[in-house]
């Protein structure tokens, strides 16, 4: 969003991104003291203690990163270039802010700098959310999620409305500043998947004022609170109308496998199933790998990933835990990331599935763990790259559909979702999907890892 080879255990492979807002739903507050940590304005760090923390994170990537070329870019450079800034920073907030620019060199959205409260959301599996999210359709910023319940639900705001303002500023130069401040990412909708994330991002329990546009012109003004929301792993399914399954994945992560059977399970006599991986950012290899293995009656290569040195972890699906043997239509968007496009792409390779939506993210590499540094913030580094069975990265490209849907502000406002509808068509009127089977001979058992 993670280890994959026999006989080495403890290695992990993390395959999950961090751009993408999840969770619904109210946690507990943030206490007095962690708002106090995590505030803009303190300073926990010496002048002397920046410079051994920014030495740490480029010295890591120089050592660990897993293409020796550095995408392209010159990385001595770059230290140049960044270690005079830190000495010029006005606190913590400013001095991070030089390290995320730093790493964003690289274009790369799994290589990243993370501030002590971000740290602390990923560990808690907590987010810090308004209750919606606004995205670019058809060139506009456009409000594309509403939380049910929630504080902006009752302040009316509503999918499809165009946002005009944010605390007061015109919604262009809101861009403007965020543009200013997104490092640099692997593709460029992760890039924009950032960019309107921070459009509404803020500490919990601020407020955000809004002004949105209606389709008939008229505008509403909203007030609303940022909460800290759970951001675990969720699993829900139903029949569909047209009989088939629906099964939505919110992230890979440990044990989701056993809730994703049981759906999987309970919708076994169902026609065909459609698999939502929209806004699924990745998560554990190993997950991938389990809930793979489903769908396949024997082992099937999953692809394999790479170190610098030439090490290479291969995945493949398990032995005999078959469970649906029916059609399979994949849904993703430009915010199914990682461990949701290795899932996509290798069902779509092997034919065992059928892409629907938008093209995926494009970030596909491999981390091998969270690295804490000084102050409490910490690095995470792309030591593994991808390919799939038959030589195919995704990364920088991402799984186009086979079945492309774009977004649109009507099909928002009429609160109908297109990708779904074409979904059950093409399950109606496509052919089998053939189950293969097969074997790699090099394949070997994933141990634990992350995707994303």
């Amino acid at each position: 969003m993670s280890s994959f080879v026999n006989g080495i255990r403890g290695y992990a492979i993390i395959l999950l991104l961090t751009v993408f807002l999840s969770g619904a739903g109210i946690a507990r507050p943030v206490s007095a003291k962690e708002n106090a940590l995590g505030s803009p304005r303190a300073a926990l760090l010496t002048p002397r203690e920046r410079a051994d923390v920014f030495d740490d994170v480029w010295e890591i990537v120089n050592e660990k990163y897993y293409d020796p070329a550095f995408n392209g870019v010159n990385w001595r450079a770059v230290r140049e270039r960044y270690r005079p800034q830190i000495d010029q920073v006005d606190g913590d907030q400013e001095f991070y802010g030089v390290l995320k620019r730093m790493v964003g060199e690289l274009h790369d959205a799994h290589t990243r700098f993370s501030t002590p409260e971000e740290r602390r959301e990923r560990e808690r599996l907590q987010a810090v959310s308004a209750g919606f999210a606004i995205f670019e359709v058809e060139g506009k910023p456009v409000v594309v999620w509403v939380e049910p319940n929630s504080d902006a639900a009752r302040a009316g705001v509503e999918e499809g409305m165009i946002a005009l303002t944010i605390d007061g500023k015109p919604i262009a130069e809101k861009l403007a500043e965020a543009r200013a401040r997104v490092a640099g990412s692997s593709t460029d909708r992760a890039v924009r998947l950032r960019i309107y994330r921070m459009l509404i991002e803020g500490e919990p329990g601020t407020s955000l004022r809004l002004t949105l546009a209606r389709a008939d012109g008229s505008t509403v003004d909203a007030l609303v609170t940022r909460r800290v929301v759970p951001d675990a792993p969720v699993v829900t399914s139903r029949r569909l109308p047209s009989g088939a399954g629906y099964i939505k994945l919110t992230l890979w992560k440990s044990p989701i496998r056993r809730d994703f059977k049981k759906a999987l399970r309970q919708l076994a006599d169902a026609p065909g199933i459609v698999i939502d991986l929209r806004g699924n950012p990745g998560g554990e290899a190993e997950e991938v790998e389990k809930i793979a293995t489903y769908f396949f009656n024997s082992h099937v290569s999953l692809g394999k990933f790479f170190s610098r040195s030439g090490k290479a972890i291969y995945l493949r699906t398990g032995d005999d835990e078959e469970v649906y043997k029916g059609r399979v239509v994949i849904l993703v968007n430009e915010g199914s990331g990682s461990g949701s496009e290795l899932f996509a792409g290798v069902m779509q390779e092997s034919k065992r599935a059928t892409i629907v939506g938008r093209r995926s993210c494009g970030c596909v590499l491999g981390i091998s763990k969270y690295r804490k540094l000084k102050g409490g913030g910490e690095l995470a580094v792309s030591e593994y790259g991808y390919q799939t069975p038959q030589g195919k990265t995704f990364e920088g490209t991402g799984v186009v559909p086979n079945s492309p849907v774009e977004l649109t502000i009507s099909d928002l406002r009429q609160h109908r979702d297109a990708a779904l509808e074409e979904a059950e068509r093409v399950l109606k009127t496509k052919g089998e999907t053939r189950t293969l089977s097969g074997s790699n001979p090099r394949s070997s058992r994933a141990s634990q890892a992350y995707l994303g």
